[in-house]
Formats: C-alpha cells, sequence, structure tokens
C-alpha cells in the first residue's frame, strides 16, 4: 500500500515538474508543445483499439498535462509572461538570455496596462 502512495506521489511531482517546464517556455515553442501533444492525443483517440495498454495511459498523461499548462495559460496576464519562470539563469549565458528575451517581447509584446511592472 505505501508503495502505491510512493508512485502517486511521484506521478504528482512529475506532471508539476513537466507543466513548470513547459509553462517557461517561449510563447512559440510552448505553442509547439501543445500542437505536438494535442495530435498525439486526437491520434490515440481515433486509434484507441489499436494502441497498446501504455499508450492509451500515456495519452491520458498527455491529456492531464496539456489541461494544466493551459490553465496557467489562461492564468497569464499576456503571452510569455511566464517565460524562464522558475528558472535560475547561468551567468555564462546572461548575453544570450537578455537577447532572447528582447526577441521574445517583439514577438508578444506586454501590453500596456503591464509594462508599469516591468519598467
Amino acid at each position: 500500500m505505501i508503495e502505491a502512495i510512493h508512485l502517486q506521489v511521484k506521478l504528482k511531482l512529475y506532471t508539476s515538474f513537466i507543466v513548470k517546464e513547459v509553462i517557461a517556455l517561449d510563447p512559440l515553442a510552448r505553442r509547439q508543445w501543445l500542437y505536438t501533444y494535442k495530435a498525439i492525443i486526437q491520434y490515440a483517440d481515433s486509434h484507441g483499439n489499436e494502441l497498446t495498454q501504455e499508450q492509451i495511459i500515456g495519452a491520458d498523461i498527455y491529456r492531464d498535462l496539456i489541461q494544466q499548462v493551459e490553465n496557467l495559460i489562461e492564468e497569464e496576464d499576456y503571452e510569455g509572461q511566464n517565460y524562464n519562470a522558475y528558472k535560475s539563469r547561468d551567468p555564462n549565458y546572461e548575453t544570450i538570455h537578455k537577447k532572447r528575451l528582447q526577441q521574445i517581447r517583439e514577438d508578444f509584446p506586454i501590453p500596456d496596462q503591464f509594462k508599469e511592472v516591468f519598467i
């Protein structure tokens, strides 16, 4: 019984780790992630009788991950708000990080009502 509880806790933590990683991606990479895994779910839904039990469970996990990611995206004040959230920045890549952040702000501008927070 303890082992089952241990596995449930581990699965919950794994899910949380993945969701935090995805929500912190730049908006384009995040969209690509969602697009890819939604396609896998669509395939699983339409070919369920051809899949193994492991593949069906995997699709269910993706479904849960996608729902959690989309819920967090809905909570964002603007697209890209969570870029690189929950991350420590490697000082060796600070220049690259600043360039990428500038590019994201150009591609996904912060709405005027939220600019005061970042200035």
